[in-house]
């Protein structure tokens, strides 16, 4: 795709100030998870990127320590930018996951000053990481554009495509799980009274973050059906990382309720979503389902 390189900066700055945004909202819960810290930084380093681009371009001829740079920058720096937030997604889905599954299967919700010195190390290795291996493929620098027009041609991630297929498998396997017509035989042959309570946790799971990101999900499913492109810069953001928070959450709660052993419910939230589970009575309310829907039968 190619776009001019006034009309770029203005979408790195929105952009920029749409991740602080959420970010100032979300302050008490940015500090929380991984998810939060990378966020972080991901607003540090678009904001950091934009003022070097919009530098560049508005001096456009100038010399730094023997460096010389020009407007040929501009599309240099911010290919280079997609080729390493392009190579992000998959990584970041993964850490955010196993985050949300450790972190939730245990009893305290606290976050330590050490865990917190982790997520640092962690976010700040992963980009270094991402840099290295961008650097050490060949080739990884195509500079497409025309210097004279003030055109850059940038380039989507395959990634955000391969993260939303996968994320709606899940979500697609979870509701066929959840609300198949096979309760009776399910609880005949596999179902103990956790398993029972599973179910719940799961639909109440599915129904509390679509009806939280129900429209950003939908945005995003249509997005390439209406062949609206967005370079790879662009798809990789904050609401994206929050979106992909939740959905781990959800599924983290659910492992939880069925190893848990506690009789309480609780309240849980990332920001965004607000997850109230109640582990042992789940199955006491399944049942109260069950019992309804068989009167309901017997009435008929």
């Amino acid at each position: 795709m190619e776009a001019s390189i006034p009309s770029l900066l203005l979408v790195l700055w929105l952009k920029g100030l749409l991740n602080w945004l959420v970010v100032v909202v979300q302050r008490h819960y940015m500090i929380r998870s991984f998810s939060g810290f990378f966020c972080i930084s991901l607003a540090l380093i678009d904001s950091l990127l934009s003022f070097v681009l919009t530098a560049i371009f508005y001096l456009q001829d100038f010399s730094i320590s023997g460096w010389h740079f020009t407007r040929y920058h501009v599309c240099l720096l911010i290919q280079i930018a997609c080729f390493i937030y392009a190579v992000l997604h998959w990584p970041v889905f993964l850490l955010v996951g196993l985050d949300n599954l450790w972190t939730l299967s245990s009893s305290s919700t606290h976050t330590s000053r050490k865990q917190k010195l982790t997520y640092i190390a962690g976010v700040g290795l992963l980009w270094i990481l991402a840099a290295l291996y961008v650097f050490w493929e060949p080739d990884f620098v195509r500079l497409l554009g025309d210097d004279e027009m003030h055109q850059c041609e940038l380039f989507s991630s395959p990634q955000s495509s391969q993260v939303l297929v996968a994320l709606l498998l899940t979500v697609t396997c979870v509701f066929l799980y959840s609300y198949a017509p096979f309760e009776k035989w399910r609880v005949q042959v596999f179902l103990h009274s956790t398993q029972q309570s599973c179910l719940v946790c799961l639909r109440r799971a599915m129904h509390t973050f679509l009806s939280t990101w129900a429209s950003f999900l939908v945005l995003m499913i249509i997005s390439p059906l209406l062949q609206i492109d967005l370079h790879a810069h662009l798809q990789l953001n904050v609401i994206w990382l929050c979106f992909v928070n939740s959905f781990f959450v959800a599924l983290a709660l659910c492992g939880r309720s069925i190893t848990s052993t506690s009789k309480k419910s609780g309240t849980i939230t990332d920001g965004f979503c607000s997850w109230y589970f109640c582990f042992t009575f789940g199955a006491n309310e399944w049942n109260y389902e069950q019992q309804s829907s068989d009167r309901t039968k017997l009435k008929h």
